[in-house]
């Protein structure tokens, strides 16, 4: 075993001595002392020192190899826990802002029920934030909408499938087709055609981001153009400024029960609707992701199954939901 290997794992991250030195709770003379041993030992350069700090061709290869090691001696001790018959333990698992706020309240409460002396931490942060504390071993999961391939130390469970919807207030459709409301209603219900809609004011996802993408490909393939009045990167707040009449929005199956919830709390006259998008075919897969290779204690394969029982109803058309 290599001693306090996760020294250079912290130099590697933080790529300043005295940022890990901070971090690890020694002194920066202390951590200089240890690289210095290390390369010394090994009889090469682990680091570039200059314009900063960063890993050479050999540094990166024990980078690697270190974070295999890590990941070998977590899987024993998960192998051990296991021998003792152990409920206790802690998992770490992060999401997205929007999908956070779905799904861990309630997989918090019912975890707990299970595992009353499992922790479990969650991280709400960006997408590409969560992958890097992945790679790191600082998170077990992460929920996302980003795809599975990109690494080879990553594998997934694909959790749902989602689909796209336009969302759009009776308002807005009273104003933007004044001569078929409210029949038209009923003919979008069977899917709407996105040609029809160009004329509306659209709140979209930035671009980079999947909902957005997936419009963007449409309407490129399509030959159409949106009105995009705003972009916003919170899906939850689309919805809200659809409901108060500001814009159309475009919504993915996760978050539908929302706009049903909305809808039961909301005293106005004018409600939201949840349209399909004919000949939008494209769909969203959401996984959970882990590091390949990893193994969980019995506890852990029950937060997945757990996880996937939570996103179940989320693949129920949108009738059905709420």
């Amino acid at each position: 075993m290599i001693p306090n290997y996760h020294y250079f794992l912290a130099l590697a991250e933080e790529r300043n001595i005295s940022r890990a030195a901070k971090r690890l709770f020694i002194s920066h003379q202390a951590l200089s002392k240890y690289l210095k041993g290390l390369e010394t030992h090994y009889g090469v350069t682990l680091f570039h020192r200059k314009p900063h700090l960063s890993l050479t061709p050999a540094g990166q290869q024990f980078y690697e190899s270190l974070r295999q090691l890590e990941l070998l001696e977590s899987n024993l001790e998960k192998q051990l826990l296991n021998y003792h018959d152990s409920d206790t333990g802690s998992l770490r698992i992060g999401a997205t802002q929007g999908r956070f706020r779905i799904l861990i309240p309630e997989l918090l409460v019912r975890f707990k029920a299970l595992y009353p002396h499992v922790e479990l931490d969650t991280v709400c942060a960006d997408s590409n934030s969560l992958r890097e504390m992945l790679l790191s071993n600082r998170l077990d999961f992460m929920l996302t909408a980003l795809p599975a391939d990109g690494s080879s130390r990553l594998e997934s469970t694909l959790l749902i499938t989602e689909r796209l919807y336009l969302i759009i207030s009776d308002n807005m459709l009273r104003h933007y087709f004044p001569g078929r409301f409210p029949a038209c209603k009923k003919v979008f219900q069977k899917g709407v055609h996105l040609e029809d809609f160009q004329h509306v004011p659209f709140i979209l996802n930035q671009k980079g981001y999947s909902s957005r993408d997936m419009v963007d490909t449409y309407a490129m393939k399509s030959n159409l153009t949106f009105n995009c009045i705003q972009e916003i990167v919170q899906a939850d707040i689309h919805y809200l400024l659809s409901a108060r009449d500001y814009a159309a929005s475009f919504c993915f199956s996760m978050f539908l029960p929302g706009i049903s919830a909305a809808n039961r709390l909301d005293s106005a006259d004018s409600k939201l609707n949840i349209f399909p998008v004919a000949g939008f075919d494209t769909t969203n897969p959401v996984r959970l992701l882990y590091l390949k290779g990893r193994l969980f204690p019995a506890y852990g394969q029950a937060l997945i199954s757990l996880i996937q029982e939570i996103c179940r109803p989320f693949m129920q058309p949108p009738a059905e939901i709420g």
